[in-house]
């Protein structure tokens, strides 16, 4: 009776019983859960296609489903918790690989696509929802887990950003087929002297941000952030595709000042928005800069931080830029496009910047035009067609065909 009153009795159970034990419950666990785990996911997926804009409980439903053993295990043991934990995070990192693939055909489904954008948007944004949730419990599975817990975490992660990822784009993409319209409208003498096209650009994208911010603030940041780059990519994509022109310091002044005012307007829409991409918000001003200055060692320094603070420029895009800006002084085009030139040369070995980066790296430009500078060449020509101004710049020759003719019968 003393023994028992001091606890002195000891474990009832062998430790080899009470590990055989334990293997048979981690053993039903699993099974359990992952038919479970199944089965709301499929119960989950049935809605995603219904016109019905209802609230999806799965990521409740999976945490409860799993925490309900990973908080009791520890009561037994330390070893047993931890062996729970792994088990456990084992689960969710195969179930969230089945939602990620469900979520890939759910987008993959044309019927879905027939859907109304904010329908189709309020679905995508549900989807998105379940990844913070189910990303903190893997993480706190992890930490209770064994060191040999990392890969499931690892693919949980990996499997939640393809999912935000995916979905991500297909908001942006539905929200840039509706500005696609008014980016067309930019870079055109009407958009000199009219906001119109902005306007429309900036209310559409206000409009949407009570729908957005019904996201979770980790994945509504992200895409926020990828909104905010791509606006920005699509304002600067049609200036430096040669839409507009300028022929005088008075044009280049009005473009310039259009431009900054623009840059404004946008810089004001997504702080509103709460983007934290604040490395976005000087591309235009630089870009305005270029324009309107007049000597060439003031250009030289603006090209030099536009190249420093947007890595992945190239020299097409500055070459772009003084065609607009009307530059056809052939020393003054050399001695700025050195720069750009030495500054790529200088960062040959640098990684280019990341996809969350990228920029002018997604803004292709017309190849440049071949001018006929070669006295020798030139001799040659008619007087009456060096006056045509066709031939003042013509397409860079093709290389010659390597196919071989046919030989002769």
């Amino acid at each position: 009776m003393a023994a028992l009153e001091n606890g002195e009795l000891g474990p009832l159970l062998s430790p080899g019983t009470l590990r055989g034990l334990e293997d048979e419950c981690v053993t039903d666990v699993k099974a359990q859960t992952r038919a479970a785990l199944l089965r709301v996911l499929q119960e989950d997926e049935e809605h995603w296609g219904s016109l019905e804009d209802q609230p999806s409980s799965l990521a409740q439903d999976v945490c409860e489903l799993l925490e309900e053993h990973t908080e009791r295990a520890p009561r037994i043991s330390q070893e047993f918790g931890e062996r729970m934990a792994h088990c456990c995070l084992g689960g969710l990192a195969e179930f969230l690989q089945s939602f990620q693939q469900r979520v890939e055909r759910f987008h993959e489904n044309p019927g879905v696509r027939e859907m109304l954008p904010d329908t189709y948007i309020s679905k995508t944004i549900a989807l998105v929802n379940c990844g913070p949730p189910l990303r903190a419990l893997a993480e706190r599975l992890a930490r209770v887990g064994p060191p040999e817990s990392e890969p499931a975490r690892e693919a949980s992660a990996s499997a939640l950003d393809h999912v935000t990822r995916l979905c991500h784009r297909v908001v942006a993409d539905l929200l840039f087929q509706e500005l696609q319209p008014h980016f067309n409208k930019l870079m055109r003498r009407k958009w000199l002297s009219s906001p119109e096209a902005l306007d429309g650009i900036v209310g559409t994208l206000g409009a949407q941000a009570l729908a957005l911010r019904r996201m979770q603030d980790e994945p509504y940041q992200a895409l926020v952030a990828e909104l905010h780059r791509r606006a920005l990519v699509e304002y600067v994509r049609p200036l430096l595709r040669g839409r507009l022109r300028c022929s005088s310091a008075r044009t280049r002044s009005r473009v310039a000042g259009r431009l900054r005012e623009d840059a404004a307007q946008l810089q004001r829409l997504f702080r509103r928005l709460e983007s934290q991409a604040l490395w976005l918000d000087a591309v235009v001003p630089h870009l305005a800069e270029v324009l309107q200055l007049e000597d060439t060692p003031s250009i030289q320094v603006e090209v030099g931080v536009l190249v420093r603070d947007y890595p992945d420029i190239r020299r097409k895009h500055v070459a772009a830029l003084l065609d607009i800006r009307g530059l056809r002084n052939t020393a003054a085009r050399q001695e700025i496009l050195a720069v750009a030139r030495d500054l790529e040369l200088s960062e040959e070995g640098a990684l280019s910047p990341p996809r969350d980066r990228a920029f002018f790296a997604d803004i292709p430009v017309p190849r440049p035009s071949f001018c006929l500078s070669f006295p020798l060449f030139l001799g040659r020509l008619p007087l009456s067609r060096l006056a045509r101004p066709s031939l003042a710049c013509l397409p860079r020759p093709r290389p010659p065909s390597l196919v071989r003719p046919r030989a002769r019968r």
